[in-house]
């Protein structure tokens, strides 16, 4: 009997204590947690965080292939009322840097995202549905298109000044072709707290 309770003693111990063992032959499994850094404003009270792919809003990022490639990057922010009291119009400018060996043009749609989880714009939306549309960009040359997107009430604006998420969609539009809604990349920036205001 005492060997029965010492025995189910080591037992509740061992299970206690998280030990596993593992058979001949087999390795154990490590599990590792990984946190991201959030910034969020100190007064803002949101429910979401940035997503863990987004880029640092001072951060460019290159798209496409060595002959038809762009540098995309965020230009600037402007805020302007619309033409309903309560609405406003958000301009976004994203720079597009030819670094590749052929001319290229591009369309591309905007999407802001507060940290509630709130969208404006989007692919087929911002811009009046149109994007924001380049010329003809040559090698080595810059071209900052404006796109925009509408929001319809002064919560919403308030929750985009705490930080957002901009995830712009880029199509690549060929010579003599019209594009199509599906975006050849994507990406998505982290935009700070106090940008948009």
């Amino acid at each position: 009997m005492k060997k029965i309770l010492i025995l189910a003693l080591s037992v509740v111990l061992v299970l206690v204590a998280g030990c596993t063992t593992t058979s001949p032959g087999t390795t154990a499994a490590t599990t590792t947690t990984t946190t991201v850094p959030v910034t969020v404003s100190p007064t803002s009270t949101v429910s979401q965080s940035y997503p863990a792919n987004a880029l640092p809003m001072n951060a460019s990022v290159t798209l496409g292939n060595a002959t038809h490639q762009i540098t995309a990057s965020i230009d600037s922010f402007e805020l302007a009322a619309g033409s309903e009291p309560g609405n406003y119009t958000v301009t976004i400018y994203v720079a597009a840097r030819n670094t590749g060996k052929d001319p290229v043009k591009y369309v591309w749609f905007s999407k802001l995202t507060d940290l509630n989880g709130n969208s404006y714009g989007g692919i087929g939306v911002s811009h009046g549905g149109n994007g924001a549309r380049t010329e003809w960009i040559l090698p080595n040359g810059t071209e900052a298109a404006r796109d925009y997107v509408d929001v319809d009430s002064n919560q919403g604006l308030t929750a985009l000044t705490h930080g957002a998420v901009l995830d712009v969609y880029f199509i690549e539009q060929q010579v003599n072709a019209t594009y199509s809604l599906v975006p050849d990349y994507h990406v998505t920036w982290a935009i700070d707290p106090g940008t948009i205001q």
